[in-house]
């Protein structure tokens, strides 16, 4: 590792002005204070370079074969202007919050005005400074609709940082004029996108975001539910920005409440004055940290709807039930989560 290009140039400018100045023995004096600097500077910068590898060496030692594979991402999607050796230096012991974080994203520039552009995400970030990510991102606007979440894969945190990569499909092509579509008659487009994100400690409930792209310049293409009687049609964006929060964060007074007994518990809250769309979302808890597809359901809500049905199995289950509200703009203005064994644990 070399010096720095500014640090050279800084203590060759100062070099040259005290040469300008001097002359005959002075002169001297000038050049082995030269090396004098000089030598200081590479034995500060030697040092420098051996933590920066010692620390790099403890966070490769972390990492899985596939996690490792994740450098390509971490330089080429969310720090194309600086190798990875540069970003690992950044490291600092604590690194971004970890655990269970559910939240939304928003589809930027789809071309349609009248479809809807909320999504639900939830990230499960390694606790430690470096390690994996788990998730998932949804599309599912109705009951009716399948809930095809986009699951992540091979996906990193390294210190504040996350990025990875996210497959699957979702609902059918409603125009089968565009490349997914073959002489087979396939009509499920099959998604490839890269996300990256950070840690925002100073942002009120430190939330990790981000933005996801699509490989394939999905941008401004229709898809509509496969379903029968499922009328969801709904025009999907090349890029979108996300941010998920902590499960304890709470945005507003939405009074988020389970009532009832046994399997005839309702989801109930208040929506914000200046409500627009609500998202409800209900989260397998233990699918979601252990890598696994964790989304039951995710519904987007738009006629101050202020209760909901949740999925009650035959046996307890520990779920995440996230509401968010937001305004005409796709701004949040409201967030609780409740975390609860449905139906309770006898």
């Amino acid at each position: 590792m070399s010096a720095p290009k500014l640090l050279l140039s800084v203590l060759t400018a100062s070099i040259l002005s005290l040469t300008l100045s001097a002359c005959g023995s002075d002169g001297d004096k000038v050049k082995k204070e030269y090396d004098r600097v000089e030598d200081q500077v590479k034995d500060e910068y030697d040092r420098v370079e051996d933590k920066v590898k010692e620390k790099y060496k403890e966070v490769e030692d972390k990492l899985s074969d596939d996690e490792k594979s994740m450098a390509e991402i971490l330089e080429s999607v969310f720090l194309p202007e600086e190798s990875l050796d540069k970003f690992l230096d950044k490291l600092t012991p604590e690194g971004g919050r970890g655990g269970l974080y559910a939240g939304h994203f928003v589809e930027i520039g789809d071309g349609d005005s009248s479809d809807i552009d909320i999504g639900a995400v939830y990230f499960d970030i390694s606790k430690d400074g470096a390690g994996s990510v788990d998730g998932s991102f949804s599309y599912q606007q109705q009951v009716c609709q399948e809930n095809n979440a986009l699951g992540i894969n091979s996906a990193i945190k390294v210190d504040n940082y996350i990025a990875g990569k996210v497959t699957g499909s979702l609902d059918t092509l409603e125009f089968l004029d565009i490349k997914y579509v073959s002489d087979l008659g396939i009509e499920t487009p099959n998604l490839l996108t890269t996300f990256a994100g950070s840690f925002a400690k100073n942002e009120a409930g430190a939330p990790w975001k981000g933005s996801f792209e699509y490989q394939d310049g999905l941008g401004g293409k229709k898809l509509s539910s496969g379903q029968d009687n499922c009328n969801v049609t709904y025009t999907i964006s090349d890029r979108s920005n996300f941010k998920t929060y902590p499960l304890d964060y709470q945005l507003g007074n939405l009074n988020l409440d389970i009532i009832g007994n046994g399997s005839q518990k309702t989801v109930t809250w208040q929506n914000p004055s200046n409500a627009k769309h609500v998202l409800v979302s209900q989260i397998d808890v233990n699918k979601a940290e252990s890598g696994a597809n964790g989304y039951v359901q995710n519904l987007i809500l738009s006629n101050l709807e202020t209760q909901f049905a949740p999925v009650i199995p035959d046996s307890s289950t520990n779920y995440a039930i996230v509401v968010q509200a937001f305004d005409a703009n796709n701004t949040l203005i409201g967030y609780q989560a409740l975390v609860q064994d449905l139906p309770e644990s006898l």
